[in-house]
């Protein structure tokens, strides 16, 4: 039986039918449940509450305005669902996610973003704004296993940040390189603290964003990456001298 997911089409007739979120007639029951037989067999539904649970708890120590915390709980609810969900073939599945936050996150999505009717919460539209592979991925691009705080970076970078330069530059396939440009905007010795202006970072991301129509960032090491970023900034940063 393997994972479970949702088909995109379903689920988008299910949330403009569902007058609690999006203004229709009321829909009694979730899409149909189907399922992928990729992977090992786990239980996906104890998983999920787990990651209910602990964001539910997490919202009740942030409190009730999900908008004004949002960049807080980003920082935290990441590394929760990364530490909870085993590596399998369902997590690069658009499909399983929009079964997981549909099923289990809509109350979430609802606190943190307020009665919107943007259905990319949910994965439907772009697969990239939905809210928990969002926040799975942001702990995994940032995850360094092995370190004392394997999710340090993780917790660093407004939600400007990791959209704009990490996850809208389409990162999450390069991410070492991801990893390498986080470390250089928040090393450890700055605990946190940026590196860069936000004028500058935009400037560096800009450039970046250049360089790659040139450059395969996805096969570079961690130290390639590295050393790229650091002469890049050098000689952006000496020409604007």
């Amino acid at each position: 039986m393997s994972y479970p997911f949702f088909s995109r089409a379903e689920t988008k007739a299910y949330l403009t039918a569902t007058a609690e979120e999006f203004g229709g007639a009321a829909a009694t029951t979730l899409p149909d449940v189907h399922f992928n037989p990729e992977g090992d067999d786990l239980d996906w539904e104890d998983l999920a509450e787990k990651v209910q649970v602990q964001l539910g708890n997490l919202i009740a120590e942030l409190g009730p305005d999900g908008k004004k915390t949002g960049s807080e709980f980003e920082a935290s609810a990441g590394p929760m669902i990364h530490r909870t969900l085993p590596e399998h073939p369902a997590l690069a599945d658009p499909e399983f996610w929009i079964w997981l936050v549909v099923g289990y996150g809509r109350d979430i999505v609802r606190w943190r973003y307020g009665d919107t009717k943007n259905m990319s919460n949910f994965g439907v539209g772009g697969a990239g704004e939905n809210l928990f592979y969002r926040l799975w991925l942001r702990a995994e691009i940032a995850y360094a296993p092995g370190t004392d705080d394997p999710y340090r970076l993780a917790r660093y970078g407004d939600i400007d940040f990791w959209r704009s330069h990490i996850f809208r530059q389409s990162y999450g396939d390069a991410r070492i390189f991801a990893r390498a440009l986080l470390e250089f905007q928040f090393p450890a010795s700055r605990k946190g603290k940026s590196r860069l202006k936000i004028i500058q970072i935009r400037s560096l991301a800009k450039h970046l964003k250049r360089a790659r129509s040139n450059l395969f960032f996805e096969v570079m090491s961690s130290s390639r990456a590295t050393q790229f970023i650091e002469s890049e900034w050098n000689r952006l940063s000496s020409e604007s001298a």
